[in-house]
């Protein structure tokens, strides 16, 4: 590997490091934004309840939190298969149609059979996803940037223009150091001509 495709490596992982910085700022704010909201929505149901109705807890399947034309804006609910999200909706939803609706969400939190899942989602189509084995970070619908990990090791893969993705991983990255790292050796020597 020689030191221009060492210095675009490093240039890239100083953009993935700062775009990991704004995605963790994105997810404490979203965080901070949804305990509000359930904090808040649980404070107004208290105080609006009937007289006489148990304090302790509310239970329902679906809370669905609708702007003033009625239209969903933000889900938290339990799904027919057995998960837990909390999303809120790009875009409003009306009457029903939340029920089935897939996304695109601008913030989501689940728990998948299978994983559970944080989403954060930009209208100019700039996506983020943590799940407990991955990181994507992606502008195109295609991920750009993947980091991933499991029994093999940790890997990244970054997305050239086309979309090509390459793959690094800690043996390649150690092998790119200790080539780089390496001491020059003598110059040569030139004679001149007589």
């Amino acid at each position: 590997m020689d030191s221009h495709t060492l210095e675009g490596l490093t240039l890239r992982l100083e953009a993935t490091e700062r775009a990991l910085r704004g995605a963790r700022r994105a997810m404490w704010t979203g965080s901070i934004l949804v305990t509000l909201a359930i904090g808040g929505g649980a404070w107004w149901v208290g105080i609006h309840l009937p007289a006489g109705t148990s304090h302790e807890s509310i239970e329902a399947q679906h809370f669905v939190v609708r702007d003033a034309q009625g239209q969903a804006r933000a889900v938290l609910e339990t799904t027919e298969g057995g998960s837990t999200q909390l999303v809120f909706l790009r875009d409003p939803v009306a009457g029903d149609a939340w029920r089935t609706s897939t996304g695109p969400y601008s913030f989501g939190v689940r728990s998948l059979s299978a994983r559970s899942q944080v989403m954060l989602s930009d209208r100019d189509g700039t996506n983020f996803q943590l799940t407990t084995d991955n990181m994507s970070f992606d502008s195109t619908g295609t991920a750009r940037l993947l980091l991933g990990a499991d029994q093999r090791g940790a890997r990244i893969w970054l997305a050239d223009s086309t979309g090509a993705m390459q793959m690094l991983n800690a043996g390649l990255l150690a092998d790119a150091a200790g080539k780089h790292g390496a001491k020059p050796g003598p110059a040569p020597r030139h004679r001149r001509k007589r």
